[in-house]
């Protein structure tokens, strides 16, 4: 991080009350983690809240505090203490006035994925079931943020892990928002901290297997655990109202009993290909499956339905 002063600038007045202002800029670089990235923002914010000040944003993803100096340094040490020696500039400006106005931000992450339409950020995978007497039927679909999209829409700027993950979150915030789907439940793949307070019946948050480390309150699913893994745990314990699993030969070799233990009716078993990875799993009590197997089924009923 680097901590700058700036000379003044000149621009019309704003009211500041017994003191000159100026303006503490934050410039986050691509290597920030969005951790930081958002304490940071945070920060600016809730010291133009409390102190009089404004925070004004800029198309190069510059945020710019413009206050009376006090708070200007309360803000500068605590910014300073965040961003220690990370991709990050710190600017201070001695400002007769700040810019005229505030200059929409669009070129950061939030604003480039905010601008497009959200269809086509996210993937949906539809979940086949089977009712009684084994009759197959729609029971969902699974959707969860496309991170190809989302890496195209953010370009070289932003393609480092940790803002294609902050990336990744925005977009599943944003697809809270969904409707209701015509059949079965929505998993909606959600990072734990946008985990929200409650959730519709329809609506069961999809959490990544890191989540079990601090399982949440209320009802959830799990994206896994792989094989290797679930190999290692004690069945029983594992928590979630559905556990999305990848389909792989190597479950075969977990030991016997283990699916009546895990509860089978808890499964979805993705990636099925073909009637094979369908009647190994109908043969363990799994009655939910997601992949091109179960989209030719899906497909062929509602063809038969038409007719």
């Amino acid at each position: 991080m680097i901590a700058v002063t700036l000379p003044a600038q000149d621009g019309p007045a704003l009211p500041f009350p017994g003191a000159v202002p100026g303006a503490l800029l934050f410039r986050p670089g691509p290597g920030l983690a969005p951790e930081a990235h958002r304490v940071a923002r945070a920060l600016l914010e809730d010291a133009a809240r409390n102190r009089g000040g404004r925070v004004l944003s800029a198309e190069d993803g510059t945020w710019r505090l413009v206050a009376a100096p006090p708070a200007l340094e309360m803000a500068r040490r605590a910014l300073s203490a965040v961003l220690n020696g990370r991709d990050a500039v710190l600017v201070t400006e001695a400002l007769a006035a700040p810019a005229a106005r505030p200059v929409p931000a669009g070129t950061g992450p939030e604003a480039i994925l905010a601008a497009l339409p959200l269809d086509g950020l996210l993937e949906r995978r539809e979940i086949l079931g089977f009712g009684p007497g084994g009759v197959p039927r729609p029971a969902g679909v699974r959707v969860r943020p496309a991170a190809a999209a989302i890496g195209a829409a953010l370009g070289p700027r932003w393609a480092g892990a940790p803002w294609q993950a902050h990336g990744w979150g925005l977009v599943a915030r944003r697809a809270l928002g969904l409707r209701e789907p015509a059949e079965g439940a929505l998993h909606l793949d959600l990072p734990p901290e946008a985990l929200p307070a409650e959730s519709p019946p329809w609506r069961l948050p999809v959490l990544p297997v890191s989540a079990l480390a601090s399982p949440p309150k209320g009802r959830f699913g799990v994206d896994g655990p792989p094989r290797a893994a679930l190999a290692l745990l004690e069945p029983t314990a594992l928590p979630g109202a559905a556990l999305h699993l990848a389909w792989e030969p190597g479950l075969d070799h977990l030991p016997a009993g283990f699916w009546a233990a895990l509860g089978p009716g808890r499964v979805v078993l993705e990636g099925v290909a073909d009637a094979a990875g369908l009647e190994w799993g109908l043969s363990r009590g799994i009655g939910r499956f997601a992949g091109p197997g179960a989209d030719r089924l899906l497909a062929a009923l509602r063809r038969g339905a038409r007719g």
